[in-house]
């Protein structure tokens, strides 16, 4: 195959994703080269952060990044997310986040070759207040997924917690993660959202090694709806992420707006493409 045909399939599988966000998310991301996540159950959607199963909120231990893979430019999300003013759009390439090849023995895990490789650095894997399930795929829809629009959300929640072979406190807990944070009610179709996922537990899995009772643990702090201590989770950009970041301004920028963008720009990523909004002469925000 000739280089040129091997770009072309390269350029093929890259695939562009969309956020719609404000100056001071954007300030955030560029100086920290971070993505944040947020807790499900404080997102906009009532139904999909009350969602439930055997009386677990489950979406407390869920942490989504809100984007889609939709490249028109959409007025209801520049209105729900970009203000009145001073809102953008930012476009990655979706295989965005650093790589950490991580020594596998400190993570109380056994591999071949002594490495675990993770999206989530060491000093967050080895914590003892919580766990991100650490299996992050872009190929893995546990990870990255489409919404799926539904009538009833917690039609597929409610069965996603399964409890059996109880012996006092005790039982085997099966649990469908994935039930949360994937579906949303249709009246929210007209987003086409596409997100990224953490799973979050209230207990370090990990450091509980080969614990006979580490189901009944986490089944309890489930159960018992044990908070963790924070709300957002940042996710660390890979070095070069932003060099291919694109930022479309507000339809309703103000000049003042376009300086201060251009001027993050030049300071934390000057590779970075800055365009006017397709929609500038055509709506009023």
């Amino acid at each position: 195959m000739a280089a040129t045909e091997c770009a072309a399939e390269f350029q093929d599988r890259i695939m562009r994703i969309y956020h719609y966000t404000n100056l001071e998310s954007l300030a955030l991301i560029l100086k920290n080269k971070t993505i944040r996540f947020n807790r499900l159950d404080r997102v906009d959607d009532y139904e999909e952060g009350n969602a439930e199963s055997l009386g677990v909120r489950f979406s407390k231990y869920v942490f989504a990044s809100c984007w889609t893979e939709e490249p028109e430019e959409s007025i209801p999300l520049w209105k729900m997310y970009g203000g009145d003013f001073g809102g953008l759009r930012i476009s990655m390439e979706h295989e965005m986040f650093k790589e950490y090849n991580l020594f596998a023995p400190d993570l109380h895990i056994q591999t071949d070759t002594g490495f675990f490789s993770s999206k989530i650095p060491a000093k967050d894997m080895n914590n003892p207040d919580f766990f991100i399930f650490p299996f992050l795929d872009y190929e893995n829809d546990l990870f990255y997924r489409q919404i799926r629009y539904v009538d009833n959300v917690f039609e597929y929640t409610k069965d996603s917690i399964k409890i059996g072979n109880i012996n006092g406190n005790r039982g085997d807990m099966n649990l469908e993660m994935k039930s949360f944070g994937y579906y949303k009610n249709k009246r929210w179709e007209f987003q086409k959202e596409s997100r990224f996922v953490l799973y979050i537990f209230p207990v370090n899995i990990l450091r509980e090694g080969a614990n006979p009772e580490i189901s009944s643990i986490v089944m309890q702090r489930l159960l018992n709806n044990i908070p963790l201590p924070f709300s957002y989770y940042d996710m660390n950009l890979k070095e070069d992420a932003m060099d291919n970041m694109e930022i479309t301004l507000s339809p309703s920028a103000s000049e003042a707006q376009k300086i201060i963008v251009q001027t993050l720009v030049d300071k934390y990523a000057p590779r970075a493409k800055v365009f006017e909004s397709s929609l500038g002469k055509l709506v009023r925000l």
